[in-house]
């Protein structure tokens, strides 16, 4: 392979080619040789770019929050202004669920590399400070939109609490399902109408 690729368009094939190989061989399976070889890059090469198979790992999680984070963004984005701030803020809630259980959460080397973060962030700093940052970025998603429905600040936070459970288990349930498409679409639809359900619950209450 030649070695005049910019140093960018390398780290990037690095990266896929990680999240492959954790997909073929699980994350303790994946080591420098695997990666190389699905990347047909030299050992030395990747070493040069990366250092060590963690720094790697991480690279490639912080490759999936980012994917996940442009998702959203894209998604809401087009999101058409709406005259009542309460629909908008409701199409923002389910823009959020539609990104979370979107096609590219969805693929096998994506799913596979989700499974073995969570499994490991209990026994790696840095995993574990990443996974702490993909869930506070989902629970203040929530919670923004949320705040615009739901007047009681408490109740605002259990909400998006309750909101991002439902979604983080839904996407583990559907993940590990024998039908996963089907299981992935379902998911969507509960954890939305999870969301109808809290908003009409709370504008019940605050009519009585």
């Amino acid at each position: 392979m030649s070695r005049t690729k910019p140093q960018s368009q390398r780290r990037d094939e690095l990266i896929e080619a990680t999240l492959k190989s954790i997909e073929l061989y699980g994350l303790s399976g994946t080591t420098i040789k695997t990666i190389s070889g699905i990347a047909n890059i030299s050992v030395g090469l990747i070493n040069h770019h990366f250092g060590s198979k963690q720094i790697l790992i991480e690279s490639a999680v912080r490759h999936l929050l980012e994917q996940l984070q442009q998702g959203l963004l894209e998604n809401i984005d087009r999101i058409e202004l709406m005259d009542c701030p309460r629909q908008q803020a409701k199409s923002r809630l389910y823009k959020i669920v539609e990104t979370n259980f979107a096609s590219f959460q969805q693929s096998s080397s994506a799913a596979s590399t989700w499974l073995c973060f969570w499994a490991e962030a209990a026994h790696s700093p840095e995993l574990s400070r990443l996974q702490q940052v993909n869930s506070r970025r989902l629970r203040s998603n929530l919670l923004h939109s949320f705040r615009s429905l739901i007047a009681d600040k408490t109740a605002a936070v259990e909400a998006a609490e309750m909101t991002a459970a439902m979604i983080d288990g839904f996407w583990l349930r559907s993940t590990l399902d024998p039908q996963p498409e089907q299981s992935f679409v379902g998911a969507e639809r509960y954890c939305k109408s999870f969301i109808d359900q809290l908003i009409a619950q709370h504008d019940q209450e605050t009519t009585e």
